[in-house]
């Protein structure tokens, strides 16, 4: 067992802050989590230290709240072992031990510094009734989720008879066998699995998408808001996370502002952090800022260099999109292509707007990421789309409780991002509802549609040329723009889809992903 410490260093309050982040204990309120810590015991784990070793017996059961773990098997005839899966923040692990006093069938070993809580059954079952009814519900959707995954790997789709050892290979402490777990880290490395990265995806689709989630009706905006924290950790793209990394060793990061800033204008979370930070009360701005250069002249290269070095590291901790690597492309290639086919509209059209069209398209989608921690099923599905993924809106509010534009407009109040961005965030589907920034929502609608139409978004594309065609948003750029008024519309959409096709390889191919 680690000989971890008692995490004493915060105080109760900031615990159950820092708990309310954790996907296992979304949904509990301050009552319940202050109970669960009087229950609970906190450890801090160092690095490289087993939490859990194979073939012991307790009935101990933890939740990783901070940090990353791996979990491996040894086998006789190797040297080193197996690594199974690697687990980070919000997972929980040893489940089978709260059900069963089977010996522990995996090792588990901190990979970083990680804060654990240890459960124990005879704890639980004397705290509160509504706590233990709350905290088994919970405990069970994550044994019934990896049974549903267990099934699905080893039946497949062709009806094969399951193998029993391998069965509980899957339900052991560790999770994924590795075999899933390289096709997962290294998609499409020859030796790792698969030839190709459509193929690793198309193996990991057969097998491993999630069910999709219940539709909770009590989950209902005013409840959903309260989960939403402008401190969440959100996911960073890792081809830009990347690439930003190995630039700002040294001084590379400091000597090219110009391409720290190129880089970091490629992902939405970045942005918003370097934004938010320039708008913090440190600096004392009269005027909110907009832009990501000059958040950087505000706050300073070497200030931002450690903003995006701490929220690369956090977002080591969670996984986009439950790891389904074509979903985050998607998700991440949209965001570029509608800003910058948002800032190509207003220069073909030649209207004017104060607001930066790019970040406007950047940021548009950016509470899809904000209920893939609330929903981590839910996004997945466009892998193999239904028919309701059709209407992605309707569907989230059906299967969440909320949509994404809703969603990202709470994140963004919280971060103190400028009116125009949080307007095309709630209005970029609805651009006859919006009453202020109405310029700027009717060309991130369109460019929205045209990205689609070209391939660009999560899934399969949902919309058409007549669905360009009879967007209101051309009814608003009339309004605002006269000259607009004797152009044809039908006509524009044509010329301007045929520019998009010649122009395409320059909007996407300097995209990191």
């Amino acid at each position: 067992m680690a000989s971890g410490k008692k995490y004493k260093e915060i105080d109760l309050d900031e615990q159950i802050e820092f708990l309310k982040k954790v996907s296992f204990f979304h949904g509990f309120d301050d009552q319940e989590l202050k109970q669960f810590l009087q229950v609970s015991k906190w450890l801090r784990v160092p690095p490289n230290t087993a939490i859990i070793k194979e073939n012991t017996t307790e009935r101990a059961f933890y939740i990783l709240v901070k940090g990353e773990v791996r979990v491996e098997k040894r086998l006789p005839e190797r040297v080193k072992p197996i690594l199974l899966t690697t687990l980070a923040t919000g997972d929980c692990f040893g489940e089978m031990a709260l059900v069963t006093e089977i010996k522990r069938t995996a090792d588990v070993v901190a990979d970083t510094e990680s804060f654990i809580l240890r459960v124990e059954p005879e704890i639980v079952s004397t705290s509160n009734v509504f706590l233990q009814l709350k905290f088994y519900k919970r405990f069970c959707e994550r044994l019934v989720s990896r049974l549903d995954l267990a099934n699905k790997k080893v039946a497949g789709r062709d009806g094969e008879e399951a193998n029993p050892s391998m069965l509980q290979k899957v339900l052991s402490d560790g999770g994924p066998p590795e075999a899933e777990e390289k096709v997962r880290k290294h998609p499409g490395k020859p030796g790792l699995g698969m030839e190709r990265p459509e193929k690793a995806e198309k193996a990991r689709a057969a097998i491993a998408i999630p069910p999709m989630p219940d539709k909770d009706h009590r989950q209902t905006p005013a409840k959903l808001y309260h989960r939403v924290h402008p401190e969440a950790v959100l996911p960073v793209n890792p081809a830009v996370a990347a690439e930003l990394s190995a630039m700002m060793k040294g001084s590379a990061g400091i000597d090219n502002t110009r391409r720290l800033a190129d880089l970091i204008s490629l992902d939405p979370v970045l942005s918003c952090r370097v934004i938010q930070t320039a708008n913090s009360p440190f600096y004392r701005r009269a005027n909110m800022v907009g832009t990501v250069p000059l958040a950087m002249v505000i706050v300073g290269v070497k200030q931002i260099q450690e903003v995006l070095v701490d929220t690369i590291r956090a977002a080591k901790s969670v996984q986009a999109f439950s790891g389904f690597a074509s979903v985050a492309r998607d998700f991440w290639r949209h965001a570029v292509v509608v800003g910058r086919i948002a800032e190509m509209l207003r220069d073909v059209i030649r209207i004017n707007t104060s607001a930066d069209l790019y970040l406007c398209g950047l940021f548009h989608d950016l509470g899809m990421l904000v209920l893939d921690g609330m929903s981590p099923n839910f996004y997945p599905q466009c892998v193999r789309p239904s028919g309701e993924m059709r209407d992605m809106v309707r569907a989230e509010k059906d299967y969440i409780g909320v949509d994404h534009g809703q969603a990202g407009v709470w994140l963004a109040e919280g971060i103190g991002l400028p009116q125009p961005y949080l307007d095309v965030m709630r209005f970029h589907h609805l651009p006859e509802k919006a009453t202020t920034n109405p310029v700027p929502v009717a060309l991130v609608n369109l460019a929205n549609i045209f990205a689609a139409m070209k391939g660009a978004c999560l899934g399969q594309p949902q919309v058409t040329r007549q669905d360009a065609l009879r967007s209101f948003s051309w009814a608003l750029i009339e309004e605002h723009h006269r000259p607009f008024q004797e152009v044809n519309v039908q006509q524009f959409v044509n010329s301007f889809s045929a520019e998009l096709d010649k122009t395409w390889a320059g909007i996407t191919d300097d995209i990191l992903l």
